[in-house]
């Protein structure tokens, strides 16, 4: 009957180091979110069991498990079988379109999830680097089913650089890309590795530290991305031990952190040879709950059973009687019959008061602001592939007390015809009063007055035939733009591409509403905006990340009679989902408008 490793072995406490010197890793791990507890003292553990001949065992029972916590018998409060065969369960589309869809994608439950962590600082500049590409070429060629999402990184990509796809050729040529660099030092890659080169003698433990951090870093990052069973191939050729006391914790670190995120680390030596095998990996694998595929000259048939211990396991559940000590807390798992093999994590870390206070202050600061979290829903509704024609609703101060409203359109990138298109807008209010009535025509931008309140919009899209090839009614709400108040009126979003336009928006000429939130870094944005308030009202603008913190703040010019602009290149902003903050403020009165955009 196999069982748990639970052993952290001589060799494998002083695999890692994290010693003092220069900052080294660009990767930093997210905060730990402690998915396997489900209650204020209940475990959860996720279990592999697998036949003699390497499949998943489907047919047992809550009586077929014995589990103790540092070896007293616990009860096994909760049983639950989790089968995921690869194969889509619905008639959605698979295909994976932008970063924020693959994190849908990942968090379902009959989708599974695969990271494979190349470490090149450890891994040889020739056979083994080539041997290595030709394992992970026919892995991923090969192994994974339709709904699979698989992700490729090394010690210096960062977690925003993480993409996970389905697309084998994709993935085929990324692992092409692979070098092996071990013992490599020039050219340096990146800025950390040019700072390494400052310290010659301490480049390997400072490559050390790259590599173990990233490697931390990306159990973490899995556990954010779903709380399920989660599978990490590392593939190196083990880190040389410099035999200091850090090691220990580094690689308990490491441990933690793939256990508490349910994240299981298969290891994969591409110069292994049968009868040679790093120890390190070994353990490092049996203590996450992974299998080790090491000392064997044909890896490439052993490592799809990480694919068929990912389709079926259990999950048990029980109550620890562990107290609030911060200490690790060894776990064992056994089948009350032979003929099988068990896997699961080595234990848990239980949190200490200060964890359990230190994680309420995560949550709390982890949380969006509304304006932020609103924002970003409206960029994630752009992305829906169903719609042919995109709008935009700006609003400003019109006469008499009314709001000046404006509505753009533009073929989006699904519509086959975008140049026979035309677009009929019809405006009312809820009791019949019309206040912008067009038919069909080519002009993609209208604007009218209206008083504040609700407006219901009806459009109606047609091609080059006279066919309705879209319609779409959504209700308006019509704010106002009290003259004694403080406000920001809709921000009008210009994209340019060439240096003319961007001359002719710079000296404030009328430019058609950009509808669209996706943009090219070739791309430059001019950002128009009007403020109310009086004179004496000022406006600044800045540039967030999705989650609302500031990057940079961002020039901005006065055109005339409070009216505001904004200039925002784009090619020196790295791909990802960001957030344009707009301030105005009036003496001790502030307030702030958001417009999402995503780079590409």
């Amino acid at each position: 009957m196999g069982g748990l490793l639970l052993r952290v072995s001589a060799v494998a406490v002083a695999l890692f180091t994290l010693a003092a010197g220069p900052p080294a890793t660009p990767l930093q791990a997210p905060q730990e979110r402690p998915v396997f507890r489900t209650g204020a003292n209940v475990v959860r553990v996720d279990v592999t069991v697998t036949n003699t001949r390497g499949e998943p065992a489907s047919d047992l029972t809550r009586d077929d498990f014995a589990l103790t916590e540092d070896g007293a018998p616990q009860t096994i409060d909760s049983f639950e079988l989790v089968h995921v065969t690869g194969q889509p369960t619905d008639d959605r589309a698979l295909e994976i379109h932008s970063a924020s869809q693959a994190v849908a994608e990942a968090a379902r439950d009959d989708v599974r999830l695969f990271l494979i962590f190349w470490d090149e600082y450890h891994i040889g500049q020739f056979l083994p680097a080539t041997r290595g590409r030709e394992i992970l070429t026919e892995f991923v060629r090969t192994a994974f089913g339709p709904t699979d999402l698989v992700g490729i990184m090394d010690q210096l990509t960062t977690v925003e650089s993480i993409k996970f796809t389905r697309d084998r050729l994709q993935l085929v040529e990324q692992v092409h890309e692979l070098r092996g660099r071990l013992g490599i030092l020039v050219p340096p890659r990146s800025a950390v590795e040019e700072a390494h080169l400052q310290y010659p003698r301490e480049i390997g433990r400072l490559r050390n530290e790259v590599t173990t951090s990233a490697l931390n870093a990306a159990a973490a990052f899995l556990g954010n991305v779903r709380e399920g069973r989660k599978a990490l191939l590392f593939v190196s050729q083990g880190i040389p031990v410099y035999g200091r006391d850090s090691e220990t914790a580094q690689y308990m670190d490491i441990v933690r952190t793939a256990n508490t995120n349910n994240t299981a680390i298969y290891t994969l030596d591409p110069a292994s040879e049968v009868g040679r095998r790093a120890e390190s990996l070994v353990s490092l694998a049996a203590d996450t709950g992974g299998r080790p595929f090491l000392g064997t000259n044909r890896p490439a048939l052993m490592l799809p059973q990480i694919v068929r211990d990912a389709s079926a396991y259990y999950l048990l559940g029980y109550k620890s009687p562990a107290p609030v000590d911060g200490k690790f807390h060894r776990i064992k798992v056994r089948l009350n019959k032979d003929g099988y093999e068990v896997r699961a994590r080595s234990g848990y870390f239980a949190p200490s008061v200060g964890d359990m206070e230190r994680g309420r202050a995560a949550a709390a600061a982890a949380e969006l602001p509304p304006d932020v979290e609103r924002a970003l829903g409206e960029l994630s509704q752009t992305e829906r592939s169903d719609h042919r024609i995109g709008y935009w609703v700006g609003m400003a101060r019109g006469e008499g007390g009314r709001t000046r409203v404006t509505i753009a359109w533009a073929p989006t990138a699904q519509a086959t015809e975008s140049g026979g298109i035309v677009v009929g807008i019809d405006a009312k209010a809820p009791d019949g009063t019309s206040y912008v009535t067009t038919g069909p025509a080519v002009t993609r931008e209208v604007s009218f007055e209206a008083p504040a309140g609700e407006l219901v919009l009806v459009t109606k899209a047609l091609n080059s035939r006279g066919e309705e090839i879209e319609g779409d009614m959504r209700r308006l709400t019509v704010l106002s733009f009290d003259s004694a108040r403080l406000a920001i009126g809709s921000p009008r979003l210009i994209r340019t591409r060439t240096a003319r336009e961007a001359r002719s928006a710079i000296e404030g000429a009328d430019a058609p509403a950009e509808v669209g939130r996706e943009f090219d870094r070739s791309d430059r944005l001019f950002i128009r905006f009007p403020v109310y308030g009086g004179t004496q009202a000022a406006a600044k603008g800045r540039l967030l990340n999705s989650r609302g913190k500031e990057l940079s703040a961002l020039s901005v010019a006065r055109l005339h009679d409070g009216v505001y602009q904004m200039d925002l290149p784009l090619s020196v902003t790295p791909r990802g989902d960001y957030l344009i903050a707009i301030e105005a403020t009036l003496e001790t009165e502030s307030v702030r408008a958001l417009l999402p955009i995503r780079v590409r």
